[in-house]
C-alpha cells in the first residue's frame, strides 16, 4: 500500500493542508493520505495553541467523508516532542511492507537539515516537497534537494497562524477551513 503521511500541528487544519494532500494522492497514486497532528512540534517550543485533542478532532472533521484520508494520534499517544523520523519508524513497525511518503511544505525541505537524523528519514519514506509561497528550493541544502520530490501543487497563501489571528479580530475563516472545523472552533471558543 502507498502512504502518504502529512504531519503538522494542525493549528487550525485549513483549506491549504487538504489540497496538497489531493493533490499528491491523486498525482503520485497514493492509496490514502494519513494526517498526522503533533504533540509538541520541534520547532515550536512553546506548543500550538489549541491542546492536542482539539486539533486531533479538528483534523476528524476535516477528513471526514474522504475515503483516502484519515488521521493519527500516534504522535499524540506518544507524547513529548514529536520527530518525523520517529514517527515514521512506528509507522514502519506498524504497517510493514507498506511503501511510504512524507509529505512536506517547502519551508520544511528548506530546515530539513536540522532536523532529528535527516538522512534515515530519507531512508525510510520518499520525500515529496509541496510548493509554498516565498519559500523555494534554492534555499534548501542541496543533498536534500537531490533527495526530495518537487510537486507542483496550487499555491495557496493560507497559514493557520493567520486563520488564529483573524478569529481574534473577529474576521471571517469562511472557506479558509471545512466548515466543520469552524463550527468546531466556535463550540470550544478556541483562538479567542
Amino acid at each position: 500500500m502507498k502512504t502518504g503521511l502529512l504531519g503538522g500541528t494542525f493549528d487550525p487544519i485549513h483549506t491549504g493542508h487538504l489540497i496538497v494532500a489531493e493533490t499528491v494522492r491523486s498525482d503520485f497514486g497514493l492509496d490514502r493520505v494519513v494526517f498526522v497532528p503533533t504533540s509538541i512540534p520541534p520547532h515550536k517550543p512553546e506548543g500550538p495553541e489549541a491542546d492536542s485533542e482539539s486539533r486531533y478532532r479538528m483534523v476528524q472533521l476535516a477528513v471526514n467523508g474522504h475515503d483516502g484520508f484519515s488521521v493519527s494520534d500516534a504522535e499524540i499517544r506518544r507524547g513529548g516532542v514529536s520527530y518525523t523520523l520517529d514517527t515514521l519508524k512506528g509507522f514502519h513497525q506498524s504497517e510493514p511492507g507498506n511503501a511510504f511518503y512524507l509529505i512536506v511544505g517547502m519551508d520544511s525541505l528548506i530546515d530539513m537539515s536540522h532536523w532529528k537524523k535527516p538522512e534515515a528519514v530519507f531512508e525510510l519514506a520518499t520525500v515529496l516537497v509541496a510548493s509554498r509561497p516565498g519559500f523555494n528550493d534554492s534555499q534548501a541544502e542541496s543533498w536534500i534537494k537531490v533527495k526530495a520530490i518537487m510537486v507542483p501543487t496550487p499555491r495557496m497563501d493560507i497559514s493557520s497562524s493567520e486563520i488564529r489571528n483573524r478569529i481574534r479580530c473577529g474576521k471571517s475563516i469562511r472557506f479558509w477551513i471545512p466548515a466543520s472545523v469552524e463550527q468546531y472552533i466556535k463550540l470550544k471558543g478556541l483562538y479567542r
